[in-house]
């Protein structure tokens, strides 16, 4: 869990300092959802964005950094980009299931 967690945060952290540094944008949203058993995290911005398949100067390990902590927990990373129409990033992972199974429970 603690390895889930801090690869949440710090895909988060590294899309929004990407945004910070590179977007140009005035708005940016971030969102957390647990559905289905997955977690989904995406950030969202208005800003510049870019030609897919190519990054702006210093982005590149960033999002290949991103992209391979959602893989090494077993996840997927989904970058979108068109320029003039921001930067949508979604990374999403199944939880685990917390604590006992419920079914032996119920007996």
């Amino acid at each position: 869990a603690d390895t889930l967690a801090t690869a949440a945060y710090r895909i988060t952290q590294e899309a929004l300092t990407n945004v910070a540094r590179h977007a140009g944008a005035d708005q940016v949203g971030v969102r957390l959802a647990v559905e289905d058993s997955f977690l989904e995290i995406s950030i969202v911005d208005n800003g510049r964005g870019f030609v897919s398949g190519r990054t702006v100067s210093g982005a590149g390990l960033g999002i290949a950094g991103m992209r391979e902590r959602a893989m090494l927990v077993g996840g997927t990373f989904v970058l979108e980009t068109r320029p003039g129409h921001g930067v949508r990033v979604v990374f999403r992972v199944a939880l685990a299931a917390a604590g006992p199974d419920r079914e032996s429970e119920r007996g």
